[in-house]
């Protein structure tokens, strides 16, 4: 066989194989067009079995088809955030209402992060915020004000986390920079549950230390120095289990 034909022979194999590859796409596209109806009457009925209680509380989107399965998403009316999804494929179905809607996971990861930028531009300070609890755990009070986005950086249901590095290695620069930081949370209306805070030293930053469950009462406490002597010393567990504070030694 010429080159010329066995170049046109390869040409012809090449666009019979994308004709049959469009052709598949196209017969995919339209099944799962055709089978949309009953997709969507498969989730409308599951949503009413087990989810009806829901019916005032949520506003449902239209079915979709993507990632080769059916899906619906049904969102909180008074936040967007909090939503959950019934999904359809190979005739049965599933939900993430546990995860997503009854624990919180979308709206929580969407109010730490909310959390984060509001207290950075706030203070200046770039912290980490873990919210200590799933949605459920929390009062009924607590999640309606976390749904509402009512005053949250005020609502104890959150810690923060920082790294404070210290330019003097002794108690009075340790307890002195702690208590900075504090104040710098409590003159902006900022109320966390508690502080966890990364001590490290200027000088040899190999030296380092996590306090935890550090909460506001630390800038009054009358024995925070003898705390933190405690804790750079590592002695005196009887102050901090009267404290109920915890430390690490990072290395």
């Amino acid at each position: 066989m010429k080159k010329s034909q066995k170049l046109l022979l390869g040409r012809n194999i090449f666009a019979f194989i994308i004709i049959i590859l469009f052709t598949i796409i196209i017969i995919h596209e339209k099944a799962s067009s055709i089978l949309l109806p009953k997709a969507e009457e498969k989730i409308n009925t599951y949503f009413n079995e087990n989810y009806n209680f829901l019916k005032g509380e949520v506003n449902k989107d239209k079915v979709k088809y993507e990632n080769s399965k059916y899906s619906m998403t049904l969102k909180n009316k008074s936040n967007k955030h909090l939503y959950f999804k019934i999904y359809y494929k190979n005739k049965k179905t599933t939900d993430t209402y546990k995860k997503d809607y009854l624990e919180g996971k979308s709206i929580l990861k969407y109010t730490k992060n909310k959390l984060e930028k509001e207290i950075n531009t706030i203070t200046n300070q770039k912290c980490s915020i873990e919210i200590i609890s799933t949605l459920d755990k929390f009062t009924p009070k607590v999640q309606e004000r976390i749904i509402n986005e009512d005053n949250l950086l005020q609502l104890k249901f959150y810690n923060i986390e920082k790294e404070l590095t210290i330019n003097n290695w002794n108690t009075e620069t340790i307890t002195s920079e702690i208590v900075n930081f504090i104040e710098i949370f409590q003159n902006n209306n900022i109320t966390p549950k508690s502080y966890t805070l990364i001590i490290t030293d200027k000088k040899e930053i190999t030296k380092s230390i996590k306090i935890s469950n550090i909460t506001d009462d630390f800038t009054k406490n009358n024995s925070k120095k003898e705390i933190i002597n405690a804790i750079i010393n590592d002695e005196n567990k009887e102050l901090l289990d009267k404290e109920k504070i915890e430390y690490t030694y990072l290395n």
